[in-house]
Formats: C-alpha cells, structure tokens, sequence
C-alpha cells in the first residue's frame, strides 16, 4: 500500500516508517524541509501551519498517517495553530482529492482529559491548551466525515527508541534521587504505551478502524508514578527516586519564571496536577499490546537508554 506520514522525522515518525517499510509498503514523508531525508522514504515538501503542498505531497497515496504536532510552545495560540489548524488544512487537501485516501490521526490521551481508566465515548474534558488543540483536530476530521474516511487513535505517555522526553526527564530524576510531583500527597497513576507498540495501533487502524471512530491504545495497566522512576532508576543502576510533592502554585510559578518553551511550563503544570492520567482498555480491531512496562523499558534496544547511560 501507500503510505504518506506527517511527522515523519520525529520520535513516532522515524519508527512508523520503519515498520512501513519492513512490511514492504511505500512511504512518503511529508516534510517542512525539502533537504531532511527519512530512511525508507521518499520526502515531498508541505507545510501544516499554512496548507502548501498538502495535496501534491499525498496525491496517490491510500492512507495517510498524521503524527505531526506541537507538544509545548511559548505561545499557546501555535498550537491551536499547527495542532487543530494543521489537521483541518490537511483533512481538506485530502477531500479533494478524486478519491481521498484513508487518514489516521494520532490524537492523544490529553484531548480526553485526566482520569482513571477514561473511555473512549467519555465526553473530553481536556485541561491544557495542547489537549484542546488536539481535540480540535479531532474536531475538524468529524467535520468533514461526509467528504474523507478518518479515524483517530489517543495514546498515552509514549516511550522506547528515539524517545527525547520522557524517559531523559525520568533519568534526570533518577540522578538526583528526587522525582517531581505536582499537587498534594497520594497515588499517580499513569498509562504507557511503548512505540512499537503504538506503530501497530497505527497501522491496525489504517487496516480495520472505522472511519469515525476515536480508539483509546495503552498497555493494559495502570503504573504508579513511583513504580515507573524506580524502574527507569534501576536500569542505570541506582536506588528509586523518592517522590516530592510541590504545591501547584509554586510549580505554576518556576514555570512562569523558566519561561513557555521546556517541558516545565503552565501548560505541563495543568495536566501534571490532575494524579491520574489512564485509559480503560480500547476497542481498536486487531490491536493488542505486546511489550509491557518494564520489560520495554528493560530488553527494548533503545537509543534513549543509551542516552541515559551515556550522561550519568
């Protein structure tokens, strides 16, 4: 089949094609940047913040994947912008096409909103402005429903190879001994999704989803946040972290002090508060999750792991 990806330079993306073409498929990667390759893929230029090159680059192709977003910004508005605005001018580009391909849209557990085991038909109740800008787009594909057959899979926290956040955030903490909570004492509770793992989801959804559908993908257990620092602590070889419960004010005000742009901003600091951020298991035809935490984190060779190591 044909293949066009969204994002394809990224985390998500460079193991998506992967598995695309280890499976023998053809891929276009749609890049802002007509000098960046992605192995296994031809690159065609287009941009989401303003609709150039949208159509050209997904002309033939049968399904398009969109992984493409921002996570953080120093102005809220530019995730609305790429992140809902960005879906909607590439949902249009796609309904013109004679014979729109089949678009998955790689939402996130953020659009539904904080909450142990949330379902997929809970209604949203997103509490950053990256949850909003990414409900957004759910919104826009609904929208257009009559016009093109899309679908959108919510992950959680996504970890393994190539991962450049989370688990270089955990071992940072693992280093000083002290893992970071926002809001009063008591359990945090979080779902993991490994990528490859998410890489299947995608793909299952490009095979069996229903055109409409939204489907929630996680590993099928709920991990303390404890658990997941001791583990990550225990692959460098060092004691669990001891959690540290900063009041939401103070942590609201470092980040306003650090500034809009690193991971430590108002915009985290919103979702970080709520202690239980999980997914009820999902109904997505023919995915079922295969590496399980801590075993992902443990036997997956991983260029995160690596990184880790290589900074303590």
């Amino acid at each position: 089949m044909r293949y066009a990806v969204t994002g394809a330079t990224g985390f998500v993306g460079t193991r998506l094609v992967a598995h695309l073409t280890a499976l023998g498929h053809d891929v276009t990667a749609l890049v802002r940047d007509p000098r960046r390759t992605v192995p296994g893929a031809r690159t065609a230029p287009a941009d989401l913040a303003t609709g150039a090159g949208l159509r050209e680059a997904t002309a033939g192709a049968d399904v398009v994947i969109h992984l493409a977003a921002l996570t953080h910004a120093a102005d809220p508005r530019a995730l609305a912008t790429v992140n809902t605005g960005g879906t909607r001018r590439l949902a249009a580009a796609l309904a013109s096409h004679p014979h729109p391909p089949r678009l998955v849209y790689c939402s996130s557990l953020a659009a539904s909103g904080p909450g142990r085991l949330r379902h997929e038909d809970d209604t949203p109740a997103p509490v950053s402005a990256y949850g909003r800008s990414k409900l957004g787009g759910e919104d826009a594909l609904r929208r257009a429903a009559g016009r093109l057959p899309a679908l959108t899979v919510r992950p959680p926290i996504v970890y393994g190879p190539g991962d450049r956040q989370f688990l270089p955030r955990l071992a940072a903490a693992a280093r000083t001994g002290l893992l970071p909570a926002v809001g009063p004492r008591g359990p945090r509770r979080y779902s993991l999704l490994h990528v490859d793992d998410l890489c299947r989801a995608l793909l299952a959804a490009a095979e069996h989803g229903r055109p409409g559908a939204v489907h929630h993908v996680g590993d099928g257990a709920e991990h303390l946040w404890s658990d997941i620092g001791a583990a990550v602590a225990a692959a460098l070889g060092r004691r669990p972290p001891r959690v540290v419960h900063l009041p939401a004010p103070l942590a609201l005000a470092a980040a306003h002090a650090l500034g809009r742009t690193g991971m430590l901003n108002p915009d985290k600091v919103s979702e970080a508060r709520h202690p239980s951020w999980t997914t009820a298991p999902g109904t997505l035809p023919g995915f079922a999750p295969r590496i399980t935490w801590p075993d992902g984190l443990r036997t997956t060779p991983s260029p995160a792991l690596l990184d880790i190591r290589s900074s303590t």
